[in-house]
């Protein structure tokens, strides 16, 4: 599966050179006899679902059916040599008609606009819907999922699979496919001759450290691919986490963002499992793990996926760091180009509860009027205009971390009050501010913190006030 996400994406379009086809094809049509018809199209169903995840299931199920023709015509023995160029071709130009039942997505009437064939078909495989985060996917009780399952075991096991795969689009295809097969062999085992509890109980609980690593790859690798500036939060959550210096903190940012980098829109399951096997070494060396916690040293004590996991529940610790400093002209410096990435690392390690989307966007924001300023002519004048908006960005940081400690303390309602008391005296935005204060609260508090909503929601804090305003 090493080139199949590639393969899946481009072949929709057919935009390759034509020896390029030649190996594309080949490829595929290796994968569809060894396959067969019937996974061959739920991989294609897993593949588009993740990049159309606004589509309808009817919609994605079309495209996988053309691509499924498109191999059965032209990975036989006797086909034309253009077969497969000419098929891409024809499934290119099906999308761009007006009735077209394949997945609508934006930016498609720009692709559809050029007149050159194969600049058509690049523009049409770039395309990557960007939609929010779709809620968690919520299986029905046992005996409808027997029902369901048992009436239409094929039906069932592409609907699952869609719906999995648009929840968890920035994840690993492989991850999303092994998922699916666990829940088809656990309705299969579990079902007959009637749904037994017990069984279900057993599997879900066998199962549910891969449920976890799904979940927790997912929500990385979607944070690494939306978010701008991610590695510098990063570096501010190890440092919280691990209590480590700017140094060490940075370097494991670093690691682990270039395996999601490396990883994440791969179709296979293994360039991810490695990345994080290699990543769990360094984490866990033994010079470092003395001076960890009981709880931390614990973790590094599971099998590395495990690993992973179990720190990401461990809770932030304050540590001695210095005093935040206004913006100046030292962050500038040619012979110095980490001071800027250390005075964020010394905001953003601050932050012990509010989720890495939230400090990462705050910490852009810092981070964008900083750099601005070094390349102004006059650098320390415009250091002084911008840092009051720099303060107060890293107050309002301060204050989501408090408020995130105020609702796991409060719940909902008497939070709800709360900030709505504490925001009367800001005039006409008082209630809007609120609001976006308790949806934040509510959303970004958690680790698994929906990138998207976190970051309009952090942004659209930083808006209310104006001098902070982007």
């Amino acid at each position: 599966m090493k080139f199949l996400c590639f393969i899946l994406i481009s072949i929709s379009v057919g935009w390759a050179e034509d020896s390029g086809l030649r190996y594309e094809k080949e490829k595929v049509c290796e994968q569809l006899h060894g396959m067969g018809k019937q996974k061959f199209k739920g991989l294609f169903i897993a593949v588009y679902s993740q990049k159309f995840p606004n589509s309808t299931l009817e919609e994605v199920t079309c495209l996988a059916d053309e691509m499924l023709k498109l191999g059965e015509r032209c990975c036989v023995e006797g086909s034309s040599a253009d077969c497969y160029d000419k098929g891409a071709t024809e499934i290119s130009d099906k999308s761009c008609q007006a009735d077209s039942p394949f997945p609508k997505h934006p930016g498609i009437t720009r692709c559809c606009a050029k007149q050159d064939v194969h600049e058509r078909k690049m523009c049409l495989a770039s395309l990557h819907y960007s939609a929010e985060e779709l809620p968690s996917l919520l299986d029905p009780t046992n005996e409808e999922m027997c029902e369901q399952y048992t009436q239409d075991p094929t039906g069932y096991s592409f609907r699952y699979m869609y719906e999995l795969a648009r929840r968890h689009r920035s994840a690993p295809t492989g991850l999303v496919l092994n998922a699916t097969g666990s829940q088809l062999r656990m309705l299969e085992k579990c079902c007959k001759p009637a749904p037994s509890a017990m069984c279900f109980f057993t599997e879900r609980f066998q199962g549910r450290h891969f449920n976890i690593f799904l979940r927790f790859t997912s929500n990385v690798c979607h944070n690494n691919i939306n978010m701008k500036s991610y590695k510098t939060g990063l570096t501010a959550y190890f440092g919280s986490l691990l209590k480590i210096s700017f140094e060490k903190a940075q370097s494991m940012a670093k690691d682990f963002q270039d395996a999601l980098s490396k990883c994440c829109l791969q179709p296979n399951q293994e360039c991810i499992i490695q990345e994080f096997t290699e990543f769990q070494k360094g984490l866990c060396d033994e010079s470092m793990l003395g001076t960890m916690s009981e709880e931390f040293q614990k973790c590094c004590g599971k099998a590395p996926m495990d690993t992973l996991t179990c720190i990401e529940n461990l809770k932030r610790q304050p540590q001695t760091l210095p005093d935040i400093q206004p913006i100046s002209q030292s962050l500038c410096q040619p012979d110095s180009p980490q001071e800027t990435e250390r005075y964020l690392f010394q905001i953003g390690a601050r932050q012990l509860t509010t989720s890495v989307p939230v400090i990462t966007t705050a910490l852009n924001h810092v981070k964008d009027r900083v750099e601005a300023c070094c390349s102004d002519s006059d650098i320390q004048t415009c250091m002084s205009q911008k840092d009051g908006d720099v303060k107060k960005i890293i107050t309002l940081l301060s204050k989501a971390d408090e408020k995130c400690t105020q609702y796991f303390k409060l719940g909902m309602p008497a939070f709800k009050v709360m900030v709505e008391a504490e925001v009367q005296g800001d005039g006409d935005q008082a209630a809007a501010k609120a609001e976006t204060l308790v949806d934040l609260s509510s959303a970004c508090c958690f680790q698994h913190s929906p990138a998207q909503r976190c970051q309009a929601l952090t942004e659209k804090l930083i808006s209310y006030d104006k001098g902070a305003a982007v």
